[in-house]
């Protein structure tokens, strides 16, 4: 099973999205973005704020939310 970042950037690709729409649909920054497809949730400045940024930036993308948070706290 791919890790959450990996699933992340390989979801946007594979739709044919580029960071910078990311951006602008979810409103996170790029630096948050990037991020988060590397596995990097050391970089997210609360706990709560990288729930929030992965929960928007899954839901974005059409994935599972839930399960998505639920994975994240297990890595």
């Amino acid at each position: 099973m791919p890790t959450i970042g990996k699933l992340l950037k390989e979801t946007r690709e594979t739709r044919g999205l580029t960071i910078k729409q990311v951006i602008q649909a979810t409103r996170i920054r790029s630096y948050y973005i990037e991020a988060m497809e590397a596995d990097d949730f050391s970089a997210m400045p609360s706990a709560a704020q990288a729930r929030g940024f992965l929960r928007s930036y899954a839901s974005f993308l059409g994935l599972d939310t839930d399960e998505i948070i639920d994975r994240q706290r297990i890595e």
